[in-house]
């Protein structure tokens, strides 16, 4: 199958939608019913892996340019938006736990599934029982006692309830005629005696109504579990990325987000990459002749890569000035927003998109064509290019080209 799709023929863009939309989507079945086995799901990445950086099913370490746990990462969080064949697994099962504790009609309501110790502390994290009858609301195992679980107020008495009951002990069931206190078994100390007086001490005016209980679900705003919340619940507490939203968001063609995406990583092969893993690399930027080549410098501090700046955004009429050292891109860009008027900041980031990736291709005809540094040559190209980004769906970029370029 792999072979089929050419996968030579596309660049790492192509081969990206590719794996977000048919070889994330093949194990989806298989990852709904039952956990893989840990090598299942390294075969499986191992293809991901493969097709994404060297367009086949196997790659070694030398064609992959960011590590795969980077890669399947939300684009909020840095990565390309992959989906992590674990996590996935784990948040489609947990619709199984939501439905088997929601809706009785269904025909495997009743089946005794299996789930990890892991998988039901996921699951029971972030719900909450709202409490009406307490024939829903599971005693030992629901945090119904102001937004707790009796595992959290009392894990010592906890413990000392049998497995089988933790999960068949209703509210309702365990007020009446406090039953809760029957199945208690084992040794008691006197730590489980002063948790067992600190919950009857909560739950002792506790009153039940007609309404049926609600289990909510604290990650979507309707309290219902989807698999899209559990998902991205996998991910809480991971440190945002601050420049995704210059490198996803605004418009420009798949490649050049993907190069953007390398570039903000320090993944492209710039002199100081190559020198680091003792290859061959030129002494100084093939632009400017004047410092050692770093993505940095080739983008933001090269007075070649200045000037070339400064003519794309005269040319467009924008008031905000050209990089001058900040520590990056997206850096520079919030700056120039902020002096930008709002007609023109959609034009502003395609353009900030548009000047890097050609400054690349230009650098990279220096290095490998044996061309000529030329910012009257690279400044043309931007605007050719620009045009043709406008043609397309760069609205931003359409409104802010002078009326003497043709881009309709």
């Amino acid at each position: 199958m792999l072979l089929c799709w050419n996968a030579h023929l596309m660049n790492k863009a192509g081969r990206l939608a590719f794996v977000k939309a048919v070889l994330s989507a093949i194990p989806i079945h298989q990852l709904l019913v039952l956990a893989p086995p840990k090598k299942t799901i390294k075969a499986l990445v191992k293809i991901q892996r493969g097709f994404l950086w060297a367009g086949r099913a196997d790659a070694n370490g030398g064609n992959c340019h960011v590590n795969w746990q980077r890669v399947a990462r939300p684009i909020s969080l840095g990565g390309l938006g992959i989906r992590d064949v674990e996590r996935s697994g784990l948040a489609l099962r947990m619709r199984w736990l939501w439905f088997n504790r929601t809706d009785n009609t269904r025909a495997w309501s009743g089946l005794d599934l299996q789930f990890s110790a892991e998988e039901r502390d996921f699951f029971f994290a972030p719900t909450t029982m709202r409490l009406s009858n307490g024939q829903q609301a599971l005693f030992w195992e629901d945090r119904w006692i102001e937004g707790r679980s009796i595992r959290e107020i009392a894990p010592l008495l906890h413990a000392c309830i049998p497995k089988h009951r933790r999960k068949l002990r209703t509210v309702a069931n365990g007020l009446q005629a406090h039953k809760w206190a029957r199945g208690i078994h084992g040794v008691i100390g006197i730590q489980e005696v002063g948790q067992y007086l600190q919950l009857w001490h909560k739950i002792e005016h506790t009153t039940l109504s007609n309404e049926p209980d609600h289990l909510l679900w604290k990650w979507t705003a309707s309290g219902t579990c989807t698999a899209q919340s559990a998902y991205q619940a996998t991910f809480h507490g991971s440190i945002s990325c601050d420049a995704w939203k210059l490198t996803w968001k605004c418009w420009a063609p798949p490649r050049v987000r993907f190069f953007h995406w390398l570039a903000q990583l320090d993944r492209c092969w710039t002199a100081d990459r190559l020198a680091r893993r003792g290859l061959q690399h030129p002494p100084r930027c093939p632009l400017c002749d004047q410092e050692p080549e770093t993505m940095h410098h080739l983008l933001l501090t090269c007075p070649f890569s200045r000037q070339v700046w400064h003519e794309a955004l005269a040319w467009l009429r924008m008031p905000c000035r050209p990089p001058d050292g900040e520590e990056s891109l997206n850096a520079w860009w919030t700056t120039a927003r902020q002096t930008t008027p709002k007609p023109m900041r959609k034009g502003l980031a395609s353009m900030t998109l548009l000047v890097p990736w050609m400054t690349w291709k230009h650098r990279n005809d220096c290095v490998f064509d044996r061309g000529r540094p030329s910012t009257i040559s690279l400044v043309a190209k931007i605007k050719e290019e620009a045009a043709l980004w406008a043609r397309s769906s760069a609205q931003g970029l359409k409104a802010a080209i002078p009326q003497t370029w043709d881009v309709h």
